[in-house]
Protein backbone atom coordinates (compact mmCIF):
# COMPACT_ATOMS: atom_id res chain seq x y z
CA UNK A 1 0.00 0.00 0.00
CA UNK A 2 1.53 3.52 -0.99
CA UNK A 3 1.38 6.24 0.70
CA UNK A 4 -1.72 8.70 0.34
CA UNK A 5 -2.12 12.23 -0.91
CA UNK A 6 -2.94 13.10 2.55
CA UNK A 7 0.02 11.14 4.06
CA UNK A 8 2.04 13.25 1.08
CA UNK A 9 0.96 16.53 2.52
CA UNK A 10 1.08 15.79 6.10
CA UNK A 11 4.52 14.68 5.13
CA UNK A 12 5.35 18.67 4.03
CA UNK A 13 3.59 19.75 7.01
CA UNK A 14 5.17 17.68 9.71
CA UNK A 15 5.72 13.68 9.52
CA UNK A 16 3.84 11.22 7.70
CA UNK A 17 2.26 7.76 9.31
CA UNK A 18 4.84 5.70 8.29
CA UNK A 19 7.50 8.52 10.10
CA UNK A 20 5.88 7.36 13.59
CA UNK A 21 5.44 3.77 12.92
CA UNK A 22 9.19 3.37 11.63
CA UNK A 23 10.29 5.20 15.38
CA UNK A 24 7.77 2.94 17.27
CA UNK A 25 9.34 -0.38 15.87
CA UNK A 26 12.79 1.30 16.39
CA UNK A 27 11.92 1.63 20.04
CA UNK A 28 10.66 -2.31 20.15
CA UNK A 29 13.59 -3.07 18.12
CA UNK A 30 16.29 -2.27 20.36
CA UNK A 31 14.26 -3.15 23.58
CA UNK A 32 14.81 -6.86 22.18
CA UNK A 33 18.59 -6.55 21.07
CA UNK A 34 19.63 -4.30 23.94
CA UNK A 35 17.81 -6.17 26.37
CA UNK A 36 19.38 -9.56 25.30
CA UNK A 37 23.05 -7.81 24.32
CA UNK A 38 23.51 -5.90 27.41
CA UNK A 39 23.21 -9.01 29.18
CA UNK A 40 25.42 -11.35 26.50
CA UNK A 41 28.61 -11.40 28.07
CA UNK A 42 26.75 -12.10 31.77
CA UNK A 43 24.94 -15.21 30.02
CA UNK A 44 27.41 -16.62 28.27
CA UNK A 45 29.78 -16.54 30.81
CA UNK A 46 27.92 -17.34 33.55
CA UNK A 47 28.29 -21.20 34.68
CA UNK A 48 25.17 -23.94 33.63
CA UNK A 49 24.16 -24.35 37.40
CA UNK A 50 23.35 -20.82 37.26
CA UNK A 51 21.38 -21.00 34.26
CA UNK A 52 24.25 -19.54 31.60
CA UNK A 53 26.05 -21.38 28.88
CA UNK A 54 29.38 -21.79 30.27
CA UNK A 55 31.58 -20.63 27.57
CA UNK A 56 35.13 -20.00 27.63
CA UNK A 57 36.16 -16.08 27.78
CA UNK A 58 37.22 -16.79 23.75
CA UNK A 59 34.16 -18.32 22.52
CA UNK A 60 32.10 -15.36 24.33
CA UNK A 61 34.58 -12.15 22.12
CA UNK A 62 34.14 -14.44 19.12
CA UNK A 63 30.96 -14.59 19.10
CA UNK A 64 30.76 -11.01 20.37
CA UNK A 65 32.59 -10.12 17.50
CA UNK A 66 31.89 -11.66 14.67
CA UNK A 67 28.20 -11.93 14.59
CA UNK A 68 27.79 -7.92 15.90
CA UNK A 69 30.56 -7.78 12.72
CA UNK A 70 28.46 -9.29 10.16
CA UNK A 71 25.40 -7.11 11.31
CA UNK A 72 26.75 -4.33 10.32
CA UNK A 73 28.88 -5.28 7.48
CA UNK A 74 25.32 -7.32 5.68
CA UNK A 75 23.13 -3.86 5.07
CA UNK A 76 25.62 -2.96 2.42
CA UNK A 77 23.59 -5.65 0.48
CA UNK A 78 20.54 -5.78 2.06
CA UNK A 79 20.04 -2.06 1.79
CA UNK A 80 18.71 -2.44 -1.94
CA UNK A 81 15.91 -5.16 -0.71
CA UNK A 82 13.08 -2.68 0.13
CA UNK A 83 13.10 -0.83 -2.61
CA UNK A 84 13.62 -3.95 -4.74
CA UNK A 85 11.14 -5.59 -3.04
CA UNK A 86 9.10 -3.47 -1.03
CA UNK A 87 9.36 -2.31 2.67
CA UNK A 88 6.60 -3.86 4.14
CA UNK A 89 7.40 -7.41 2.46
CA UNK A 90 10.87 -6.93 3.94
CA UNK A 91 9.91 -5.19 7.46
CA UNK A 92 7.63 -8.92 7.95
CA UNK A 93 10.56 -11.07 6.78
CA UNK A 94 12.83 -9.45 9.18
CA UNK A 95 10.28 -9.83 12.16
CA UNK A 96 9.37 -13.22 10.94
CA UNK A 97 13.49 -13.97 11.00
CA UNK A 98 14.18 -12.51 14.63
CA UNK A 99 11.10 -13.39 16.34
CA UNK A 100 11.61 -17.04 16.46
CA UNK A 101 15.43 -16.58 16.76
CA UNK A 102 15.09 -14.30 19.85
CA UNK A 103 13.03 -17.06 21.54
CA UNK A 104 15.56 -19.93 20.82
CA UNK A 105 18.57 -18.27 22.11
CA UNK A 106 17.01 -19.21 25.38
CA UNK A 107 16.55 -22.56 24.52
CA UNK A 108 20.03 -24.03 22.87
CA UNK A 109 23.03 -24.88 24.84
CA UNK A 110 26.09 -25.84 22.35
CA UNK A 111 28.55 -23.27 21.29
CA UNK A 112 27.04 -24.38 17.43
CA UNK A 113 24.06 -23.76 17.99
CA UNK A 114 23.99 -20.47 19.94
CA UNK A 115 26.03 -19.07 17.10
CA UNK A 116 23.81 -20.32 14.64
CA UNK A 117 20.66 -19.00 15.97
CA UNK A 118 22.46 -15.60 16.70
CA UNK A 119 23.74 -15.63 13.48
CA UNK A 120 20.02 -15.77 11.85
CA UNK A 121 19.00 -12.38 14.50
CA UNK A 122 21.81 -10.69 12.86
CA UNK A 123 20.49 -11.59 9.56
CA UNK A 124 17.02 -10.10 10.43
CA UNK A 125 18.33 -7.16 12.46
CA UNK A 126 20.74 -6.89 9.24
CA UNK A 127 17.44 -6.36 6.81
CA UNK A 128 15.52 -4.24 9.42
CA UNK A 129 18.28 -1.80 10.21
CA UNK A 130 18.57 -0.01 6.47
CA UNK A 131 14.60 -0.20 6.01
CA UNK A 132 13.99 1.95 8.90
CA UNK A 133 16.66 4.42 8.53
CA UNK A 134 15.80 4.59 5.03
CA UNK A 135 11.91 5.31 5.78
CA UNK A 136 13.14 8.19 8.30
CA UNK A 137 14.64 9.64 5.06
CA UNK A 138 11.81 9.33 2.55
CA UNK A 139 9.28 10.75 5.04
CA UNK A 140 11.11 13.26 6.13
CA UNK A 141 12.13 16.61 3.73
CA UNK A 142 15.07 19.28 3.59
CA UNK A 143 12.99 21.53 6.11
CA UNK A 144 12.62 18.80 9.05
CA UNK A 145 15.37 16.00 8.24
CA UNK A 146 17.37 17.31 11.33
CA UNK A 147 14.28 17.07 13.81
CA UNK A 148 13.47 13.58 11.94
CA UNK A 149 16.66 11.98 12.78
CA UNK A 150 17.10 13.28 15.86
CA UNK A 151 14.28 12.12 17.07
CA UNK A 152 14.97 8.92 15.34
CA UNK A 153 18.16 8.78 17.21
CA UNK A 154 16.50 9.19 20.58
CA UNK A 155 14.14 6.47 20.13
CA UNK A 156 17.54 4.21 19.80
CA UNK A 157 18.62 5.67 23.08
CA UNK A 158 15.18 4.96 24.44
CA UNK A 159 15.31 1.09 23.73
CA UNK A 160 18.99 1.14 25.00
CA UNK A 161 18.03 2.39 28.04
CA UNK A 162 14.35 0.61 29.18
CA UNK A 163 15.27 -3.13 27.30
CA UNK A 164 18.38 -3.74 29.89
CA UNK A 165 16.68 -2.32 32.99
CA UNK A 166 13.38 -4.75 32.21
CA UNK A 167 15.61 -7.78 30.91
CA UNK A 168 17.50 -7.01 34.37
CA UNK A 169 14.57 -7.10 36.56
CA UNK A 170 13.27 -10.63 34.77
CA UNK A 171 16.56 -12.29 34.55
CA UNK A 172 16.29 -12.68 38.18
CA UNK A 173 13.27 -14.95 37.57
CA UNK A 174 14.79 -17.17 34.38
CA UNK A 175 17.42 -16.52 31.80
CA UNK A 176 14.71 -18.09 29.63
CA UNK A 177 12.38 -14.79 30.45
CA UNK A 178 15.15 -12.53 28.78
CA UNK A 179 14.83 -14.41 25.66
CA UNK A 180 10.92 -14.90 25.37
CA UNK A 181 10.34 -10.57 26.22
CA UNK A 182 12.56 -10.04 23.29
CA UNK A 183 10.99 -12.40 20.99
CA UNK A 184 7.35 -10.57 22.22
CA UNK A 185 8.59 -7.14 21.46
CA UNK A 186 9.67 -7.71 17.80
CA UNK A 187 6.13 -10.10 17.93
CA UNK A 188 4.81 -6.51 18.74
CA UNK A 189 6.12 -4.94 15.43
CA UNK A 190 4.13 -7.31 13.62
CA UNK A 191 0.91 -4.96 14.47
CA UNK A 192 2.88 -2.10 14.00
CA UNK A 193 3.28 -3.35 10.51
CA UNK A 194 -0.40 -2.81 9.67
CA UNK A 195 -0.21 0.52 9.89
CA UNK A 196 2.76 1.11 7.79
CA UNK A 197 2.26 2.70 4.33
CA UNK A 198 4.71 2.16 1.88
CA UNK A 199 7.01 5.44 1.71
CA UNK A 200 7.40 7.13 -1.61
CA UNK A 201 10.78 7.78 -2.75
CA UNK A 202 12.19 11.24 -2.16
CA UNK A 203 14.00 11.35 -5.24
CA UNK A 204 11.72 10.49 -8.58
CA UNK A 205 12.93 7.73 -10.78
CA UNK A 206 15.11 6.08 -8.33
CA UNK A 207 15.74 2.57 -8.17
CA UNK A 208 17.46 0.04 -6.01
CA UNK A 209 20.95 -1.00 -6.54
CA UNK A 210 21.78 -4.11 -8.22
CA UNK A 211 24.27 -6.19 -6.95
CA UNK A 212 26.98 -5.04 -9.40
CA UNK A 213 26.13 -1.58 -8.72
CA UNK A 214 27.22 -2.45 -5.04
CA UNK A 215 30.49 -3.98 -5.69
CA UNK A 216 31.39 -0.98 -8.20
CA UNK A 217 30.52 1.71 -5.17
CA UNK A 218 32.78 -0.68 -2.68
CA UNK A 219 35.52 -0.37 -5.02
CA UNK A 220 35.17 3.37 -5.73
CA UNK A 221 35.54 3.68 -1.76
CA UNK A 222 38.22 1.15 -1.01
CA UNK A 223 39.72 3.29 -4.10
CA UNK A 224 40.16 6.37 -1.80
CA UNK A 225 42.91 5.69 0.41
CA UNK A 226 42.13 8.08 2.92
CA UNK A 227 38.72 6.97 3.33
CA UNK A 228 39.63 3.65 3.89
CA UNK A 229 42.40 4.97 6.60
CA UNK A 230 39.96 6.91 8.46
CA UNK A 231 37.42 4.28 8.74
CA UNK A 232 40.58 1.42 10.00
CA UNK A 233 41.15 4.26 12.68
CA UNK A 234 37.31 4.95 14.00
CA UNK A 235 37.40 0.76 14.35
CA UNK A 236 39.91 1.72 16.89
CA UNK A 237 36.81 3.89 18.09
CA UNK A 238 34.06 1.65 18.07
CA UNK A 239 36.63 -1.20 19.24
CA UNK A 240 37.02 0.74 22.61
CA UNK A 241 33.23 1.99 22.58
CA UNK A 242 32.08 -1.60 22.89
CA UNK A 243 34.10 -2.81 25.97
CA UNK A 244 31.28 -0.94 28.08
CA UNK A 245 28.54 -3.80 26.85
CA UNK A 246 31.38 -6.85 26.58
CA UNK A 247 33.82 -6.17 29.11
CA UNK A 248 32.16 -3.80 31.57
CA UNK A 249 29.45 -6.05 32.51
CA UNK A 250 31.79 -9.03 33.94
CA UNK A 251 34.66 -6.51 35.42
CA UNK A 252 31.58 -5.16 38.04
CA UNK A 253 30.64 -8.97 38.23
CA UNK A 254 33.54 -10.25 38.87
CA UNK A 255 35.98 -7.30 40.30
CA UNK A 256 34.24 -4.23 41.54
CA UNK A 257 32.16 -4.16 45.22
CA UNK A 258 28.90 -2.19 44.85
CA UNK A 259 27.75 -3.35 48.29
CA UNK A 260 27.96 0.20 49.71
CA UNK A 261 26.27 1.18 46.42
CA UNK A 262 22.94 -1.06 47.07
CA UNK A 263 23.02 -0.15 50.75
CA UNK A 264 22.58 3.26 49.93
CA UNK A 265 19.76 2.86 47.07
CA UNK A 266 18.07 0.46 49.89
CA UNK A 267 18.47 3.40 52.62
CA UNK A 268 15.78 5.39 50.02
CA UNK A 269 14.14 2.52 48.52
CA UNK A 270 13.92 -1.07 49.78
CA UNK A 271 12.13 -1.80 46.74
CA UNK A 272 14.38 -0.38 43.89
CA UNK A 273 16.95 -1.74 46.26
CA UNK A 274 15.43 -5.51 45.60
CA UNK A 275 14.61 -5.07 41.83
CA UNK A 276 18.43 -3.86 41.23
CA UNK A 277 20.30 -6.26 43.36
CA UNK A 278 22.29 -9.38 42.13
CA UNK A 279 21.05 -13.03 42.08
CA UNK A 280 22.71 -13.34 45.86
CA UNK A 281 20.86 -9.70 46.82
CA UNK A 282 24.77 -8.74 48.16
CA UNK A 283 25.43 -6.52 45.10
CA UNK A 284 23.88 -4.23 42.05
CA UNK A 285 23.55 -6.46 39.03
CA UNK A 286 25.47 -5.17 36.56
CA UNK A 287 23.57 -4.02 33.59
CA UNK A 288 21.90 -1.35 36.01
CA UNK A 289 25.00 0.37 36.08
CA UNK A 290 25.66 0.30 32.27
CA UNK A 291 22.11 1.64 32.07
CA UNK A 292 23.69 4.61 32.89
CA UNK A 293 25.24 4.71 29.17
CA UNK A 294 22.00 5.30 27.87
CA UNK A 295 20.36 7.17 30.58
CA UNK A 296 23.52 9.83 30.65
CA UNK A 297 22.67 10.18 26.63
CA UNK A 298 19.01 10.98 26.78
CA UNK A 299 19.30 13.11 29.56
CA UNK A 300 22.57 15.18 27.89
CA UNK A 301 23.17 14.58 23.97
CA UNK A 302 21.15 17.65 23.33
CA UNK A 303 22.89 19.86 25.32
CA UNK A 304 26.26 18.65 24.57
CA UNK A 305 25.53 18.96 20.61
CA UNK A 306 24.94 22.58 21.11
CA UNK A 307 27.84 23.35 23.30
CA UNK A 308 30.11 21.70 20.30
CA UNK A 309 28.09 22.45 17.23
CA UNK A 310 30.22 25.66 16.29
CA UNK A 311 33.74 23.58 17.30
CA UNK A 312 35.49 21.94 14.65
CA UNK A 313 34.74 18.33 14.10
CA UNK A 314 38.20 17.19 14.34
CA UNK A 315 38.98 18.54 17.17
CA UNK A 316 35.52 17.45 19.21
CA UNK A 317 35.95 13.80 17.65
CA UNK A 318 39.32 13.87 19.58
CA UNK A 319 38.27 15.19 22.76
CA UNK A 320 35.54 12.32 23.00
CA UNK A 321 38.23 9.86 22.37
CA UNK A 322 40.52 11.09 25.04
CA UNK A 323 37.58 11.18 27.32
CA UNK A 324 36.66 7.81 26.76
CA UNK A 325 40.31 6.84 27.32
CA UNK A 326 40.35 8.89 30.35
CA UNK A 327 37.06 6.80 31.62
CA UNK A 328 38.60 3.59 31.19
CA UNK A 329 41.60 4.43 33.07
CA UNK A 330 39.36 5.34 35.83
CA UNK A 331 37.81 1.99 36.03
CA UNK A 332 40.70 0.39 35.83
CA UNK A 333 43.18 2.04 38.12
CA UNK A 334 40.67 4.35 40.58
CA UNK A 335 37.48 2.71 41.68
CA UNK A 336 37.82 3.99 44.82
CA UNK A 337 33.91 4.53 45.23
CA UNK A 338 33.19 1.21 44.56
CA UNK A 339 29.67 1.02 41.93
CA UNK A 340 29.50 4.92 42.58
CA UNK A 341 33.17 5.24 41.28
CA UNK A 342 31.71 3.04 38.21
CA UNK A 343 28.98 4.92 37.24
CA UNK A 344 31.03 8.04 37.37
CA UNK A 345 32.98 6.42 34.78
CA UNK A 346 30.27 5.23 32.68
CA UNK A 347 28.78 9.07 32.53
CA UNK A 348 32.11 9.84 31.43
CA UNK A 349 32.73 7.42 28.71
CA UNK A 350 29.04 8.83 27.86
CA UNK A 351 30.11 12.16 27.53
CA UNK A 352 33.11 11.05 25.65
CA UNK A 353 30.43 8.93 23.18
CA UNK A 354 27.89 11.80 22.70
CA UNK A 355 31.36 14.05 21.68
CA UNK A 356 32.65 11.51 19.43
CA UNK A 357 30.29 9.66 17.80
CA UNK A 358 28.19 12.21 15.77
CA UNK A 359 31.31 14.23 15.18
CA UNK A 360 32.72 11.21 13.93
CA UNK A 361 30.12 11.02 10.84
CA UNK A 362 29.84 14.87 10.37
CA UNK A 363 33.98 14.76 9.89
CA UNK A 364 32.99 12.67 6.72
CA UNK A 365 30.65 15.02 5.01
CA UNK A 366 33.32 17.76 5.70
CA UNK A 367 36.04 15.85 4.33
CA UNK A 368 35.56 13.62 1.69
CA UNK A 369 34.92 15.02 -2.13
CA UNK A 370 32.00 16.78 -1.63
CA UNK A 371 30.31 15.26 -4.93
CA UNK A 372 30.37 11.86 -3.74
CA UNK A 373 29.41 12.90 0.16
CA UNK A 374 26.43 10.14 0.25
CA UNK A 375 28.37 7.55 -0.86
CA UNK A 376 31.17 7.77 1.18
CA UNK A 377 28.53 8.49 4.14
CA UNK A 378 26.61 5.07 3.58
CA UNK A 379 29.77 2.98 3.50
CA UNK A 380 31.26 5.09 7.11
CA UNK A 381 29.90 1.82 9.37
CA UNK A 382 32.00 -0.26 7.86
CA UNK A 383 34.12 0.95 10.55
CA UNK A 384 31.90 0.05 13.38
CA UNK A 385 31.56 -3.25 11.99
CA UNK A 386 35.22 -3.50 11.67
CA UNK A 387 35.51 -2.13 15.92
CA UNK A 388 32.79 -4.54 16.77
CA UNK A 389 35.16 -7.66 15.08
CA UNK A 390 37.74 -5.97 17.31
CA UNK A 391 35.99 -5.54 20.20
CA UNK A 392 35.13 -8.88 20.76
CA UNK A 393 38.71 -10.51 20.30
CA UNK A 394 39.81 -7.68 22.72
CA UNK A 395 37.60 -8.86 25.31
CA UNK A 396 37.70 -12.42 24.73
CA UNK A 397 41.69 -12.08 25.64
CA UNK A 398 41.85 -9.36 27.80
CA UNK A 399 39.66 -10.34 29.90
CA UNK A 400 40.59 -14.26 30.24
CA UNK A 401 44.12 -13.55 30.08
CA UNK A 402 44.44 -10.40 32.14
CA UNK A 403 41.91 -10.11 34.03
CA UNK A 404 40.67 -13.49 35.35
CA UNK A 405 44.22 -15.40 34.77
CA UNK A 406 46.98 -12.85 36.11
CA UNK A 407 44.41 -11.61 37.78
CA UNK A 408 45.63 -7.80 36.50
CA UNK A 409 42.29 -6.07 35.32
CA UNK A 410 44.04 -3.07 35.24
CA UNK A 411 45.83 -3.90 33.07
CA UNK A 412 43.26 -4.50 30.15
CA UNK A 413 41.75 -1.28 30.85
CA UNK A 414 45.42 0.12 30.63
CA UNK A 415 45.31 -1.39 27.51
CA UNK A 416 41.71 -0.35 25.92
CA UNK A 417 42.85 3.07 27.27
CA UNK A 418 46.13 2.83 25.28
CA UNK A 419 44.16 1.70 21.91
CA UNK A 420 42.04 4.72 22.38
CA UNK A 421 44.92 6.97 22.90
CA UNK A 422 46.41 5.48 19.90
CA UNK A 423 43.06 6.18 17.79
CA UNK A 424 42.70 10.10 19.04
CA UNK A 425 46.77 10.35 17.85
CA UNK A 426 46.13 8.64 14.66
CA UNK A 427 43.06 11.07 14.16
CA UNK A 428 45.01 14.09 14.51
CA UNK A 429 47.72 12.63 12.14
CA UNK A 430 45.36 12.03 9.82
CA UNK A 431 44.21 15.11 9.35
CA UNK A 432 47.24 17.11 9.69
CA UNK A 433 48.16 14.63 6.57
CA UNK A 434 45.45 14.56 4.29
CA UNK A 435 43.87 18.22 4.94
CA UNK A 436 45.83 20.00 2.70
CA UNK A 437 45.06 17.26 0.20
CA UNK A 438 41.76 17.06 0.47
CA UNK A 439 41.69 21.08 0.14
CA UNK A 440 43.54 20.74 -2.72
CA UNK A 441 41.47 18.00 -4.58
CA UNK A 442 38.16 20.40 -3.71
CA UNK A 443 40.00 23.34 -6.01
CA UNK A 444 40.43 21.15 -8.78
CA UNK A 445 36.96 19.66 -8.70
CA UNK A 446 35.32 23.48 -8.54
CA UNK A 447 37.75 24.49 -11.24
CA UNK A 448 35.38 24.26 -14.23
Amino acid sequence: MSETLEDSRSRCAGFGRSFYVANAMEIFERLAWYGFFTLSSLYMSSGVESGGLGFSDIQRGTIQGIIPFLLYLLPVFTGALGDRYGYRKMFFIAFAIMTPSYYLLGQVSSYGAFFTVLLLVAIGAAIFKPLVVATVSRTTNDQNRGIGFGIFYTMVNVGGFVGPLIAGVIKAISWDWVFTLASAWIAVNFLLLLAYREPVATTPGSSAKNPVSIVTDIARVMKNRPFVIYLLIMAGFWACYNQLFLTLPLYIRDFVDTAPLLETVASFSPNVAGAIASEDGTQVSPEFITAFNFGSILLLQIAVSTWCQSLPALRVLVMGTITVAASFLWIGFGPIWGGLGVVTAVVAFSVGEMLASPKSQEYVAESMPSAQAALFMGYYFLSMALGFLLAGLMSGWGYGTLAKTMGRPDLMWGCFAVLASITAVGLLCYHRQFSIQRQNQDRREETP
